[in-house]
């Protein structure tokens, strides 16, 4: 069995995988991001993105 390992990346770093990303922090969203896609802010700040699920 292959451990679970989770993909971050923060905004303006190319998307590594395309699937639906979830923000970190206090304030919460996702959004789906295409692979090669720099990775978006979040109400105007930079933030730190995790990979929910690949598409």
């Amino acid at each position: 069995m292959i451990p679970h390992t989770s993909i971050s990346v923060v905004t303006g770093l190319p998307c590594p995988e395309s699937g639906i990303w979830e923000s970190m922090g206090n304030f919460k969203t996702t959004c789906p991001i295409m692979k090669g896609s720099k990775m978006p802010d979040y109400c105007g700040l930079k933030v730190k993105w995790r990979l929910l699920r690949s598409s």
